[in-house]
């Protein structure tokens, strides 16, 4: 079983990172903005924390992106348990401004999607797969149908949790 997590954490870590770096070079100043309104770094330091989660990011999703490919187990270790450190991160700051800040933005991948739990549940639950990751490193024993499946599963899990938050909006009709 710590296999196929493993497995589903190598496929759906570097996706999500990879696809949130892409999503704040799609639109810059997105992650900047909504750190000054959540309110819990200066606002002098807003750039460079931006910048310096945004770098994190990028290196983490490449290095795992790397080993899946080039199957180097330390190297999707030390990617994995900076993941998990990452995103453990993560979803302590995102629980503290959704409980302290309603209404700001989160600033994820360039979104304008409100920092709620779900951002934190998000993050928590990256965070827990990657520890998964960094503790297994990459699944060598799998079959060709186990890991097949292992990667469907992380493209699955990637898409599930980076629309989750987004997809938990209430709207409501002015009407």
């Amino acid at each position: 079983m710590t296999g196929l997590l493993a497995g589903i954490a190598a496929v759906a870590l570097p996706l999500v990172l990879l696809g949130s770096v892409f999503g704040q070079v799609r639109r810059p100043g997105v992650l900047v903005s909504a750190v000054r309104a959540q309110g819990v770094v200066p606002h002098a330091l807003a750039g460079p924390a931006a910048v310096a989660a945004i770098a994190a990011e990028a290196a983490v999703g490449l290095v795992g992106a790397a080993a899946l490919v080039l199957g180097l187990d330390g190297a999707m270790r030390a990617a994995s348990g900076a993941a998990a450190v990452l995103l453990g991160l993560y979803a302590v700051y995102a629980a503290h401004v959704a409980r302290t800040r309603r209404g700001v933005p989160c600033g994820c991948a360039g979104a304008d999607t409100p920092m709620t739990g779900w951002v934190a549940g998000r993050a928590a639950a990256l965070a827990v797969l990657a520890l998964a990751g960094a503790v297994r490193g990459l699944p060598t024993d799998l079959s060709a149908y186990e890991a097949s499946v292992a990667g469907t599963a992380g493209l699955g899990f990637a898409v599930i949790l980076w629309t989750l938050p987004h997809a938990m909006i209430e709207r409501r009709s002015a009407g």
